[in-house]
Formats: structure tokens, C-alpha cells, sequence
């Protein structure tokens, strides 16, 4: 009886993190570039230990929390500073701490002609130093579907898409930023197209975070019942063990 109970209690809190999950991907459906996670489960018991250790009541877990990397809709804003990558890669930026990832596309000139993101990281060409434009100051900037950026008509420098050789190796630090493990290797990609004037908006499906988490919750409220059956089992248990 006891190992039915852990084993609801397992149950519950591996549902506990998949609705901290739920909310924190529904909190994001408006950010630009977000990636959501996803979550899987698995048995924590395999084979003889289901029926040798807890007679055939298993227990179990969040195996994996991954994040989902496909395309999000791209939202036209019509800022000439607002990119958007039509396809796979990341924009590489940067700046004292590290360099970085991301999907977010909004940027913005500064005064010495760097490209920067709202947070203040430059974005880096395909040498890795930070794209600078000479006449920060012209309202006449293009940006081609190869990256290139031209002000008043002359080329200034040219973005680069990376993709990695596995997005298991991209770590999520926040703000739609990921930093690439040691494990990883980053590769510059010959083909991409760059959207002008639009954003990546978040890949999170409002209706189907909304079914998960009304099953989520469903499956939480199931486990706290049986947690109260087997409760209410052992204390009546307690009270037969003490008749006499």
C-alpha cells in the first residue's frame, strides 16, 4: 500500500513540472523568438524491479525537458531593423560575457554604428566581430535576403546564420537567447534567407498549451485522489489493527 502511495506522489510531482512548463511556455506566447519546451515521461522501474521491488506498482518522472526548435509565424512590422530568418540558423550576437544565439531579430544602430539588440549584444558578422555601419545616423538602410546591409546604397558589411550540429548542445539562458555547450560546433550556413521588417514571433500554440494544461491538471487532481484513498485505506487499517 505504501508503495501505491509514493508512487502516485511520483506521479503528481513529475505533473507539477510539466504545469510549470505549460505556464512558462503560455507566459511567452507573445516574445519574439521563443522556443517552447516540451516535456516527456518516463518509468522509473524497469523489468524485474516492477514486481520484485514494488509488486507491480511503478513509479514515475520527467525524463527529458526539450526545447522545440521549428519556426514560429514571422509578423511584419515593417522596421527596417526587425530581421527575421526564414528557415533554420540563428543570428550570432554577443558581447564581453560570451557570444550567444538567438532567433530574436530586433535590433537597433548605436551610436558608433553597431548593430545591437535591445539587451545591448552586438550583432557578429562571419568573422565574429561586431557588424558597424559608417552613417549610423541615414534612414536609408536595406538589408538583403543574403544578409547584406547597405546604407544609402553602399554594402557595409553582411550577416551571417549559423546552425549548430546539434540543438541538444544549445543551452536556454533566457530573453530567446541560447548558449552553445562545449560539446557543440556552430556552422556557418551558405544558404538563408533573411527577412527584412518582420519578426519571428514564439512558436507557442496558445489552444494546444490550453489542452495540455487542462489534461495536465486533470491527471494532478487524479493522483492527489488516490494519494487521499490510500490515506483514508491506511487509517482504517490503524483502527482494525486495534480492535481488541
Amino acid at each position: 500500500m505504501v508503495s501505491g502511495k509514493f508512487s502516485a506522489l511520483a506521479g503528481a510531482v513529475a505533473r507539477e513540472q510539466a504545469m510549470a512548463n505549460i505556464a512558462n511556455n503560455l507566459a511567452n506566447v507573445n516574445t519574439s523568438g521563443f522556443k517552447k519546451d516540451t516535456v516527456s515521461f518516463e518509468a522509473m522501474l524497469r523489468g524485474e524491479r516492477q514486481t520484485s521491488t514494488t509488486k507491480g506498482i511503478n513509479y514515475n518522472r520527467v525524463r527529458t525537458i526539450a526545447t522545440d526548435f521549428s519556426q514560429g509565424p514571422i509578423k511584419t512590422t515593417d522596421n527596417p531593423l526587425d530581421l527575421a530568418i526564414d528557415g533554420e540558423g540563428f543570428f550570432k550576437i554577443g558581447d564581453s560575457s560570451g557570444t550567444y544565439y538567438t532567433r530574436q531579430g530586433s535590433f537597433r544602430i548605436d551610436g558608433n554604428g553597431l548593430l545591437k539588440t535591445a539587451s545591448g549584444h552586438s550583432l557578429l558578422d562571419a568573422g565574429g566581430q561586431p557588424l558597424q555601419v559608417n552613417n549610423p545616423n541615414s534612414q536609408n538602410i536595406t538589408i538583403d535576403e543574403a544578409g547584406n546591409v547597405a546604407i544609402d546604397g553602399g554594402i557595409e558589411g553582411k550577416i551571417s546564420i549559423y546552425q549548430v550540429d546539434d540543438t541538444a548542445n544549445l543551452e536556454k539562458i533566457g530573453h530567446s537567447l541560447f548558449r552553445l555547450g562545449d560539446a557543440g560546433a556552430e556552422i556557418p550556413l551558405e544558404e538563408y534567407r533573411i527577412v527584412q521588417g518582420g519578426l519571428e514571433t514564439s512558436n507557442v500554440n496558445m489552444m494546444e498549451e490550453m489542452v495540455r494544461m487542462i489534461d495536465t491538471n486533470r491527471k494532478h487532481a487524479a493522483y492527489h485522489k488516490v494519494m487521499k484513498s490510500y490515506s483514508t485505506m491506511s487509517e482504517k487499517l490503524d483502527e482494525l489493527g486495534s480492535v481488541g
